[in-house]
């Protein structure tokens, strides 16, 4: 029988190394809930057969976890410095503060938006009236309040707990798939889903929106590399925790979403996924229990993002009341969203810290790759490491539209790996010259 310590809080010394399956079981999470299946479900389509689209995931999740998370987990590891101290030594101490800030406001959006999508889809079959924004952000706020207690525990306790979200994941796909059982023959066909695109195009928007969601959780993931004991550790996490796990859940969907199209399960007008799949035809009754326990596989997700929540503000040196102070900021968040989930304001300022946070991994793997990590100092601000990063902000503006197909939008997924590109190569050939023409002057 499994037993959780309920008490078992971090040790004072952070850089105590980690068992990399601990790591990699949080960080799967990520993937192995309701709300990522449902959002990103028709990201990735199945447009060619079986074994060509197991590919596609495959080779997708294995960039996603080697652009946006390998370069700072090795550099953190390398290092041996938390996330946030690599953010410094590539952009300064100046700008590193200003990300700190960016990465907290990021996380209490995304954290209130992951908590309201994920008690509205039982709420409402309960009430199918509606709830007013107080009662569902207090529900919220209920539940954000159990996960920061449950998610502020040790790696290993919070690893436990992921484990059992993670197989409850799992076993809700594998209970997908065999109800749309149905439909397993079209799976097998050449082209089990028509498109007006050629698969390239597609498989290069898919993975831009994959990315556009991912990247900056992947991101904050590479702060597990600082407690990482060497290199094949970190490669384990990226390979188990994010590839594996991605690519698995991704397939999955995948299938499920063409053999609900064949199995009778369809309803007019409505997208394919795994949600149609678990309830479609379903009695009323049996509805709040199977859409409770979808939304429960979304709890381990948001222990990673408070987890996440607290490392970025630096709550452990400030003490227990500013950690008070942060939790009452995602409450109120939890009731903001609840009132407005998909505001514009909202929409396009959490558009705009994802960019950042996507675009800045460019800059701490050029770094790595440069090993421009290696510093004696902190700089207040590193022109290089910020031109860089501008740079890649700035790419929508002075590359064409068409390269990307983006019509009349000038920012967004489809210019994530442009600009991922951009700042990369501009930080590697800033750091190259400079180390050349520094060994030309000691020479």
């Amino acid at each position: 029988m499994l037993r959780l310590r309920w008490f078992d809080r971090e040790p004072d010394d952070l850089s105590t190394p980690i068992d990399w399956r601990f790591a990699a079981l949080i960080v799967a999470t990520l993937f192995l809930n309701f709300p990522f299946w449902i959002v990103n479900s028709a990201d990735l389509w199945m447009t060619g057969s079986l074994p060509l689209y197991a590919v596609q995931v495959g080779v997708v999740a294995l960039l996603i976890a080697a652009l946006f998370f390998a370069g700072p987990a090795l550099a953190a590891q390398a290092a041996k410095r938390p996330l946030f101290g690599i953010v410094e030594n590539s952009l300064g101490s100046i700008p590193a503060y200003s990300v700190r800030f960016c990465c907290v406001l990021f996380l209490l959006v995304w954290i209130a938006k992951l908590i309201v999508a994920s008690e509205l889809w039982p709420l409402h079959v309960i009430q199918p009236q509606g709830w007013s924004p107080i009662e569902s952000g207090s529900i919220g706020i209920g539940i954000m309040g159990f996960l920061a207690f449950t998610g502020l525990q040790s790696v290993q306790t919070t690893a436990r707990l992921a484990l059992f979200i993670n197989k409850l994941g799992a076993a809700i796909l594998l209970a997908a798939l065999i109800r749309v059982h149905h439909g397993w023959p079209a799976v097998l066909t050449a082209s089990p889903v028509s498109t007006v695109y050629s698969e390239g195009l597609e498989l290069w928007q898919g993975l831009s929106r994959l990315a556009f969601y991912l990247a900056p959780l992947a991101f904050l993931a590479g702060n597990f590399g600082y407690r990482s004991p060497g290199r094949k550790p970190v490669a384990m996490i990226a390979l188990m925790g994010i590839a594996v796990p991605l690519g698995g859940t991704l397939l999955l969907v995948g299938i499920i979403g063409v053999a609900t199209m064949e199995s009778g399960l369809r309803r007019q007008g409505g997208e394919p996924n795994v949600a149609m799949a678990l309830w479609s035809h379903a009695a009323s009754s049996a509805l709040p229990g199977r859409m409770m326990l979808a939304a429960i596989t979304a709890f381990g997700t948001v222990r990673f993002g408070i987890r996440a929540l607290v490392e970025s503000a630096s709550i452990r040196p400030l003490g227990a009341r500013w950690t008070l102070v942060l939790l009452g900021c995602l409450a109120g968040a939890i009731v903001l969203v609840s009132a407005d989930p998909y505001g514009p304001t909202l929409e396009r300022s959490f558009e705009l810290l994802t960019n950042l946070l996507a675009v800045l991994p460019a800059v701490l793997t050029a770094d790595f790759v440069t090993r421009s990590w290696r510093v004696d100092g902190v700089r207040r601000f590193d022109w290089l490491g910020v031109s860089a990063l501008l740079a890649g902000l700035a790419t929508p503006l002075y590359v064409p539209n068409w390269i990307v197909g983006a019509g009349d939008d000038r920012w967004g997924s489809p210019w994530l790996l442009p600009s991922y590109g951009v700042a990369f190569l501009v930080c590697l050939s800033g750091r190259t010259v400079r180390r050349l023409s520094t060994s030309n002057e000691n020479s």
